[in-house]
C-alpha cells in the first residue's frame, strides 16, 4: 500500500525526534527494511483526570483517569502507516463474515446519505432497533480496562492471520513487538530533567511552572546525546527515567498496548474479530441485534428478564477466551427492559448504574418516547469549560499586568472561545474531519438526525452562553487575583 501522508498529518508536538517533513515521512514507512531497523523512541505518558457526573450513596464519585502514551513523530508515521495496511485487511474481513456492522469504533462507516456516520447516528440505530423490536432488552456490558489488557500472544496469532501468514515479516514484527514490548518516558518527568519544569514557592507553598510557553517549546525537546545521556541514564548522575510495560515489580507484561497510539483503535477493534462473529451470531438467533463500541458491548434481544440473563451470561463466559485479563465489569452491567405501551413505548430499569431514566448510549439517553443528551455529556461540557476558562484566564491576566478583571472581560472574545474550547471530544464523532464542530453544533446535529424524537436536546444546552460567561468571569477574577499576589511575592523576595 503506497503511504497516504499530507501536510495535516504532520506531528508538531513537544518529542525526542525532529520534524519531518511529508516526503521523509513516506519514504521511511514505505521501506519495510527501514521500519524493521527502526529504534522506537519511547512513548511520552501523562493521564488523562476527569471528574465522574453521578453522585453515588456514598457521595461524590473519586476523579477517574486513564493514561495516555503518544508516539515519537517518526515512530507515529510508521504506526499509521501501518495501521492502515491492516485496516484494509480487517474490513475485508467483517465483510467476509458478514459483521462489518458490528464493531463500529474507530472506523469509517457510510451512511446512506453520504458521508461516515459518528456517534450520533450510531445511538440512533440502537434506538432504531429497540423502537422496531418494541418488547424488548437492551443489555450493555462494559470490558475491564480494555487497552490495558488485551494478550499479546492473541494479537499476534490475529495480526498473522489477516496478513495471511504464519509469521510476521520483519518490518510487522518491528510495529507488533513495540506497541507491546513498549517503553514509556513520564511526560512531567522529562520536562523537568530538561529544564522545561521548574519549582517556585508561592505564599510559602511550592509550585511547577514552566519555564517558557508551550508555543515556544522546542518541537525536538533535545539532541539525541542529550536523551541518551539525560533521560537513558548514559549520565550516571541522571537515573534513566525509560520504563517498559511492566507491572509494579518490574514484570514484564504479556498484556496491554498503548492507548493513545496511532494503532492501537485498530487492534482493539480486531482483537475481538471472532468474539464479534459470536455475539453476533447469538443475537441474530433470537432476531436481535450486536453492536461494539471499542470496550462497549450492546445485545438488544427480543423478550424480558430471562433473555437479558441468557445474552449477559453468554457474553460473559464468552469473552473469558481472549485472555486471563479479559473480563466484563459485572458493577456496570446496564439493563433496561422495553414494552410497548398504549401511547408509546415505555421502559423498566433492570439493573446496573445507569437505566433509571432510560437507556444511555454513545452519550445519548432514550426514554421510549425521547432522546437526551446525557446529563453527564452536559457536564462534562462544563466542566472542560471552566478547566479551559482557568487556563485562558491566566494567559490573559499575566499578558495585561496593569489591568483588573473588569477590564479584562471588556475586551474578551467569548465567541471565539467557544469555537476554540467548546468543541466536541474525538471519541464522540466518526473519523471524519469533524474538528470544527462545537458542541452547539453537534447538539443541533443530533437534535436533526432523531427527528421528533430529539427535540429535547437543544432545549439543553439552552443556557450555555450564560454558562460559558460565568465561567470565564469567575476564572478571571482569580487569575488576576493569582498574578498580583504572585508578583508581591516576588517583590518582597527582591
Amino acid at each position: 500500500m503506497e503511504p497516504e501522508f499530507s501536510a495535516k498529518d504532520l506531528k508538531h508536538y513537544p518529542h525526542f525526534d525532529r520534524r519531518l517533513s511529508v516526503e521523509e515521512a513516506k519514504e521511511i514507512v514505505s521501506d519495510p527494511d527501514r521500519v524493521a531497523s527502526n529504534k522506537f523512541y519511547p512513548f511520552f505518558l501523562y493521564q488523562e483526570t476527569w471528574q465522574p457526573f453521578r453522585v453515588s450513596e456514598e457521595g461524590r464519585p473519586k476523579p477517574k483517569s486513564r493514561p495516555i502514551r503518544y508516539a515519537a513523530r517518526r515512530d507515529a508515521y510508521i504506526l499509521t502507516h501501518y495501521r492502515r495496511v491492516l485496516a484494509e485487511k480487517y474490513e475485508d474481513r467483517l465483510t467476509e463474515l458478514g459483521i462489518e456492522k458490528c464493531p463500529i469504533a474507530y472506523r469509517k462507516i457510510p451512511k446512506s446519505r453520504g458521508g461516515g456516520k459518528c456517534n450520533i447516528d450510531f445511538a440512533k440505530d440502537a434506538f432504531d432497533e429497540i423502537e422496531r423490536q418494541g418488547n424488548c432488552v437492551a443489555i450493555a456490558l462494559d470490558i475491564k480496562g480494555y487497552f490495558e489488557n488485551l494478550d499479546h500472544a492473541r494479537i499476534k496469532q490475529v495480526w498473522c492471520d489477516l496478513l495471511g501468514v504464519k509469521r510476521l515479516p520483519p518490518d510487522h514484527f518491528t510495529v507488533f513487538k513495540n506497541v507491546t514490548r513498549y517503553h514509556v518516558v513520564d511526560q512531567k518527568e522529562v520536562y523537568r530533567r530538561l529544564g522545561f519544569l521548574e519549582e517556585i514557592e508561592v505564599n510559602g507553598y511550592p509550585r511547577e511552572r514552566f519555564t517558557t510557553t508551550y508555543s515556544d517549546m522546542p518541537t525536538q525537546l533535545c539532541t539525541p546525546a542529550e536523551f541518551r545521556a539525560k533521560i537513558c541514564g548514559g549520565d550516571p548522575a541522571l537515573p534513566s527515567l525509560v520504563r517498559p510495560n511492566c507491572d509494579e515489580k518490574g514484570n514484564l507484561l504479556d498484556h496491554g498496548v498503548p492507548q493513545g497510539a496511532p494503532i492501537s483503535d485498530l487492534i482493539a477493534n480486531f482483537y475481538l474479530l471472532d468474539f464479534d462473529v459470536s455475539l453476533n451470531d447469538f443475537a441474530n438467533a433470537r432476531g436481535g441485534r450486536y453492536m461494539r463500541y471499542s470496550d462497549d458491548i450492546l445485545l438488544i434481544i427480543p423478550g424480558g428478564d430471562a433473555e437479558a440473563i441468557e445474552a449477559q451470561k453468554f457474553a460473559v463466559k464468552e469473552i473469558k477466551k481472549y485472555g486471563t485479563a479479559i473480563e466484563i465489569k459485572e458493577a456496570k452491567t446496564c439493563i433496561v427492559r422495553f414494552f410497548r405501551a398504549p401511547d408509546a413505548l415505555s421502559y423498566v430499569h433492570v439493573r446496573g448504574p445507569q437505566g433509571k431514566n432510560g437507556f444511555e448510549y454513545l452519550g445519548f439517553r432514550f426514554d421510549g418516547k425521547h432522546v437526551y443528551v446525557r446529563d453527564s455529556t452536559i457536564s462534562r461540557l462544563y466542566r472542560k469549560v471552566a478547566l479551559s476558562a482557568k487556563g485562558v484566564a491566566r494567559g490573559f491576566a499575566d499578558a495585561h499586568p496593569d489591568k483588573n478583571a473588569t477590564e479584562i472581560l471588556a475586551t474578551f472574545n467569548y465567541s471565539n472561545f467557544s469555537q476554540r474550547f467548546s468543541r466536541v471530544h474525538p471519541d464522540e464523532l466518526s473519523p471524519d474531519d469533524y474538528g470544527t464542530w462545537t458542541f452547539y453544533s453537534y447538539l443541533k446535529r443530533a437534535s436533526e438526525v432523531f427527528g421528533e424524537r430529539g427535540t429535547p436536546i437543544l432545549r439543553q444546552a439552552r443556557n450555555f452562553n450564560k454558562i460559558m460567561k460565568d465561567r470565564i468571569a469567575t476564572a478571571m477574577v482569580r487569575a488576576v487575583v493569582r498574578r498580583d499576589k504572585t508578583k508581591g511575592a516576588e517583590k518582597s523576595a527582591t
